[in-house]
């Protein structure tokens, strides 16, 4: 087919990165929520607002092992001049809040964790004491409340943890157990399908390829982008360019409403090149066909009445790859009530020339020298070529307003996964 005005399925046709992207928030929506335990919330998206239910500590506790005492029993205590105080009980970790009533001239043996006995008011470390029968020689002056966590001193009750679109990790399911919180309403995970198409693919690496074929690298690259992600993905097969097949393919996964039905190849302008027909064919609108970038720039997305949605990435592996990267994501993000990615800036380290107007993504390196970002944009730049991606650990982006960089310039850059936990 030709790149006429009679094969386009969409007014928006060719259109800049930005437009792209704002289509892809206007066309979208967050996807339902539900209730999981905080064991199985790690890299889920907090669909609330969380406050402390509780003080942390629950109570005056010790931070180290030693004594309950009064800070003014010991005034003036030293190597030189110790103070010895009658031990009249002893307080480990995990037994009850003791209360005593007179406490001059006392102290109380304590663990690191256990209550503070109400009527003392600071802890001398074991280490500045010796323990001579019934009595504690002290050979320092601890400060008022030295050693003991206080009540709250951690989290107050009623104060705000965690807000809504914060991605849970181990540290926050620390805080949660901490609190008390055993469950907390998450964002549910995105189901996901994924097409290859292309009569030339091999998918059984342990095939031998005959001639003119070549081996699928796209399917296991997504699987593995996906992988640390809230998404369930499903295998929807490979099309050896069998048109018919794929519409019954396609319907099956519209008819289980899958979320977010990817494919690879076969969404150009080829003779071969069959999903924006078959998209129309099923009811789907085409949102918009082709951005201004390279590579990637025959990028397709669409949405059906159901309302899965559908990326078309373009065959060749860096196109894919990035339009993974870029629209994908940023579709994902909102349905999961994220912001969208801002970018790191870097420092070139070397220059290249570029096509005005076309956004131009980089495979690149980045490192940090000192307190800078630099990245180097790798050689082999060329859409088809894997092997600068074993360099890479993210994208150089070049706007569409420039025609060289040079080096010394500041341009974004993006790690090569979504940074998520």
């Amino acid at each position: 087919m030709n790149d006429n005005q009679s094969n386009r399925y969409t007014e928006n046709y060719l259109i800049d990165f930005a437009q792209a992207q704002q289509l892809l928030i206007e066309h979208s929506s967050p996807v339902d929520t539900e209730i999981v335990d905080i064991n199985d919330a790690s890299g889920r998206v907090l669909a609330q607002s969380i406050s402390s239910p509780v003080f942390v500590p629950p109570f005056n506790n010790s931070a180290m092992d030693g004594y309950a005492v009064n800070s003014q029993d010991l005034c003036g205590a030293d190597q030189s001049n110790p103070i010895s105080l009658e031990l009249i009980g002893l307080t480990a970790a995990g037994d009850n809040i003791e209360s005593i009533t007179d406490t001059k001239g006392k102290a109380w043996k304590i663990m690191t964790g256990a209550p503070v006995p109400e009527g003392f008011d600071s802890i001398i470390p074991v280490e500045n004491t010796q323990l001579e029968g019934n009595q504690v020689v002290c050979f320092s002056t601890p400060k008022l409340a030295a050693h003991i966590r206080k009540r709250g001193e951690d989290f107050s009750e009623g104060e705000a943890i965690t807000s809504w679109g914060t991605i849970i990790n181990a540290n926050t399911v620390m805080a949660f157990a901490a609190l008390g919180i055993a469950k907390v309403k998450v964002f549910k995970k995105v189901n996901v399908s994924v097409f290859s198409t292309g009569k030339e693919l091999v998918d059984d690496p342990n095939q031998s390829l005959k001639p003119g074929q070549i081996r699928n690298s796209n399917k296991p690259f997504i699987f593995e982008w996906f992988k640390d992600l809230p998404v369930e993905v499903h295998d929807a097969g490979t099309n050896f360019d069998e048109v018919e097949k794929f519409v019954t393919d396609l319907q099956q996964e519209l008819n289980k409403g899958t979320e977010i039905i990817i494919s690879s190849g076969a969404v150009s302008m080829g003779d071969f090149d069959f999903i924006p027909q078959t998209i129309k064919k099923l009811g789907g609108e085409i949102i918009f066909h082709k951005s201004k970038i390279r590579p990637g720039k025959p990028i397709l997305f669409a949405k059906f009445p159901n309302g899965s949605y559908y990326f078309g990435l373009p065959g060749n592996p860096i196109s894919s790859a990035i339009g993974l990267r870029f629209f994908v994501s940023s579709l994902l993000r909102n349905i999961l009530g994220l912001p969208q990615e801002k970018p790191l800036t870097a420092v070139v380290q070397n220059g290249m020339n570029k096509k005005v107007g076309f956004r131009v993504i980089l495979k690149a390196a980045v490192n940090i020298n000192s307190t800078k970002l630099e990245t180097t944009i790798l050689e082999g730049q060329e859409s088809f070529k894997i092997k600068p991606l074993t360099q890479a650990n993210g994208w150089a982006v070049a706007p569409e307003n420039k025609e060289t960089i040079e080096k010394g310039d500041i341009i974004d850059f993006y790690p090569t996964m979504l940074y998520w936990q």
